[in-house]
C-alpha cells in the first residue's frame, strides 16, 4: 500500500510506501535547518554547490531541500532496492531528474568529493529494543548495514577540505557522534536541540578543515 503526501512548503508531493517508511519528525528538522542555514549562506555565494545525501529512503529531505539556488545537483544515494525504486519515483513525479541524481549502492562503494553532506542516519543500536520484524525498517532506523561510526568516516572521506556536513541524531547518541567526530579530525560547528515527544533530537552541523573547534554554537 503507499499514498500521496503534499509537501506544499515546495509544491512537491511524494509518494509513501506503507512498510515501515513514512515522513518523519527527525527528516523535516533535519531539512528545516539546513534552509534556514542555506537561506542565509546563499547571500554571499555565487556557485552551485554539489550535495551528497547518505540514506537517502524514499527522498523526503531531498524534495525538501530541492529548491534551494545554492543547489547543483543532490547525489541521493539508497541502498534499498524497494526503497530505491520510491525514491525515483518520486524524483520522477516532481520532474527533478535533473536536479536529484539517485544512486542505488552502499555509501562505502561512492566516489568523489561533495561541498555538502547530509543524513538523517540509522541511529539505533542494534541491541537497543525490540527490533521491528518489517526488514526495510530494521535498516532504515537500526545499525544493521551502517553505523553511525561508518557514517562519519564516509563523511570525512567524500567531504571536500572546508566542506560541511549536516546529521540528525537522538540526544542518546550525541556523545557518539561528537567522538566519531572528533577522531576523524572534523570540527562541529553548531548543534539545535529541538524537543520531541519523549526524545530530544539534535541536528549536528561540522566542517572538516578550518580551525579546531573554538567554539560551537548551541541554538
Amino acid at each position: 500500500m503507499s499514498y500521496i503526501e503534499n509537501l506544499e512548503s515546495v509544491g512537491k508531493k511524494m509518494i509513501v510506501e506503507e512498510k515501515g517508511l513514512k515522513i518523519t519528525e527527525d527528516a523535516i528538522l533535519l531539512s528545516e535547518f539546513m534552509k534556514e542555514y542555506f537561506s542565509k549562506k546563499c547571500k554571499n555565494l555565487k556557485e552551485k554547490k554539489s550535495f551528497l545525501e547518505i540514506g537517502a529512503g524514499q527522498g523526503i529531505i531531498s524534495l525538501l531541500l530541492s529548491e534551494l539556488d545554492i543547489i547543483s545537483k543532490i547525489f541521493a544515494v539508497e541502498i534499498q532496492k524497494e526503497v530505491f525504486s520510491t525514491l525515483k519515483k518520486n524524483i520522477e513525479i516532481n520532474d527533478l531528474n535533473e536536479k536529484i541524481i539517485p544512486i542505488n549502492k552502499n555509501i562505502k562503494s561512492i566516489n568523489g568529493e561533495y561541498d555538502f553532506i547530509f543524513s538523517n542516519p540509522p541511529y539505533k543500536k542494534i541491541n537497543s529494543g525490540k527490533m521491528p520484524k518489517n526488514k526495510t525498517e530494521q535498516i532504515s532506523k537500526y545499525e544493521v548495514l551502517l553505523t553511525l561510526e561508518e557514517i562519519i568516516l564516509e563523511i570525512r572521506r567524500l567531504l571536500k577540505n572546508y566542506g560541511e556536513f549536516f546529521l540528525v541524531v537522538p540526544n542518546s547518541r550525541l556523545n557518539d557522534v561528537f567522538r566519531y567526530i572528533y577522531e576523524n579530525r572534523l570540527n562541529i560547528l553548531s548543534v539545535k536541540v529541538n524537543k520531541y515527544k519523549k526524545i530530544d533530537l539534535v541536528v549536528v552541523h561540522g566542517k572538516k578543515g578550518g580551525k579546531i573547534n573554538s567554539e560551537i554554537e548551541i541554538k
